[in-house]
């Protein structure tokens, strides 16, 4: 595995819900998974960029 980089991403409450809901998974098990999600859903750049836009999260464009 690469070297990563270390963010914390909080999961909503009712996400992790349904994540046990799915599997026995522990926490560790459930940020592997967190981060399978996110590599797959960035191979749809287009797909990232408008949820990006919709949410607004493109602060740093709107500030320059």
């Amino acid at each position: 595995m690469d070297r990563s980089r270390r963010t914390v991403v909080e999961v909503r409450a009712d996400l992790h819900q349904r994540i046990k809901q799915l599997a026995l998974l522990n926490d560790l098990r459930i940020y592997e998974l967190a981060n399978a999600v996110i590599e797959e859903a960035l191979a749809d750049k287009e797909k990232v960029k408008a949820l990006i836009k919709r949410l607004k999260l493109d602060t740093w464009r709107q500030h320059t």
